[in-house]
């Protein structure tokens, strides 16, 4: 998608389709972005060595406009904290029967 003004109506047809979408803003800019889906991050994950390049590969995969943060090294610096907001990790309890 080119880099235009995105509309609340663009951002409910991304919710319609993506499920949950993510923003990010800095310096009066924003990028949104959907949440990864299983296969994002197995491919991510291949990059588990390299933490940086795992999370621009995982925003990279996401990316549906606006501005793309996950391009530039000083805006990814910032944006660790959101990859770990895009997933849900649900607490599962484990026994023993």
């Amino acid at each position: 998608m080119e880099n235009k003004e995105i509309t609340p109506e663009q951002v409910e047809r991304w919710k319609k389709e993506h499920g949950k979408v993510f923003y990010a803003e800095a310096d009066g800019k924003k990028a949104w972005y959907r949440k990864p889906t299983r296969n994002d991050l197995s491919y991510a994950m291949t990059l588990r060595d390299k933490p940086l390049d795992m999370d621009e590969m995982i925003l990279k995969n996401c990316f549906l406009g606006g501005e793309p943060f996950h391009e530039d090294i000083d805006y990814l610096l910032g944006m660790d904290d959101m990859v770990a907001r895009m997933l849900t990790v649900k607490n599962v309890e484990v026994g023993e029967a």
